[in-house]
């Protein structure tokens, strides 16, 4: 059994040849056994690279088996304007403690970390909204899948397409009230 850990002991050169490192959604770190990957990898180029132009950091895509899950983000306009301004502040604190180091006291410096670990502490988090399952391999046929918000809380089968053609149609209602249309 591998596990994942900040400290260096124990550590092993590289991992054996049927293993790999992978980090979900979530940002859990896990090693688990290599597994044969379904989607092309122009398909998951064009499924990332359509998430990031439509809004960058308010989707993530998932894909695990036969199925790519976009994620999207339960942070809202306010946490997410919080949680730039502590990227700026990080930034901040490195130029400011180069550039003025010994000009300002500890105690300022103390609490402008703990504000700074602090908001580091909330990490945004993400919920499954959209799934693209591999219906046929042959055919590059994709079932389009959206979450159910009712008490099932599973998935609505919405339509099996190809997998450009399912992008079209259905990213752009990510983030919309037109989403909850779909049926």
């Amino acid at each position: 059994m591998y596990v994942m850990r900040k400290r260096p002991d124990g550590a092993i050169a590289a991992l054996p040849e049927a293993y790999e490192v992978r980090e979900n959604v979530y940002g859990q770190v896990s090693v688990r056994r290599r597994r044969p990957k379904l989607f092309t990898e122009a398909e998951e180029h064009m499924l990332a690279s359509q998430l990031r132009r439509m809004r960058p950091f308010a989707h993530r895509l998932d894909i695990v088996g036969r199925t790519a899950t976009v994620y999207a983000s339960a942070m809202d306009r306010k946490c997410f304007a919080e949680s730039l301004d502590a990227e700026f502040a990080n930034g901040f604190a490195d130029a400011l403690t180069k550039t003025l180091a010994g000009r300002y006291s500890p105690d300022l410096v103390a609490l402008f970390r703990a504000r700074r670990k602090e908001k580091g502490a909330r990490r945004p988090r993400f919920y499954p909204l959209l799934r693209f399952v591999i219906e046929d391999k042959n055919e590059r046929l994709f079932a389009v899948e959206r979450v159910c918000f009712t008490g099932d809380s599973g998935w609505l089968r919405l339509e099996v397409l190809p997998l450009s053609a399912a992008m079209l149609k259905y990213l752009p209602h990510l983030g919309k009230d037109s989403f909850f249309d779909l049926m």
